[in-house]
């Protein structure tokens, strides 16, 4: 009766011994994961000011092209309008 007293013991040691060696192995693999997630966001954190920048550059340039065609419709327009003058101009004559 004391060996199986004894056997259930060890075995319940072994169980727990190797649960909890499972258990450390999967905390070791979280741990790199989140090494490797802290890495990432290091990297996005020193890429953000840079992008910033170019954001506010793009957006300038947007503002620039944009007055730009605004300018060149207005020049067509006029354009157009003094063709048509002078297509009319020509008809009187």
């Amino acid at each position: 009766m004391l060996r199986v007293v004894l056997f259930l013991q060890v075995l319940t040691l072994s169980l727990l011994i190797g649960a909890g060696i499972y258990f450390y192995n999967y905390v070791q693999v979280i741990n790199s994961e989140i090494e490797t997630v802290m890495s990432v966001i290091q990297d996005i954190q020193a890429l953000l000011p840079k992008l910033n920048a170019t954001a506010d550059a793009v957006s300038s340039l947007q503002l620039q092209f944009g007055e730009a065609f605004k300018t060149l419709s207005d020049l067509s327009l006029f354009f157009n309008n003094f063709l048509e003058l002078f297509s009319q101009l020509q008809g009187n004559s």
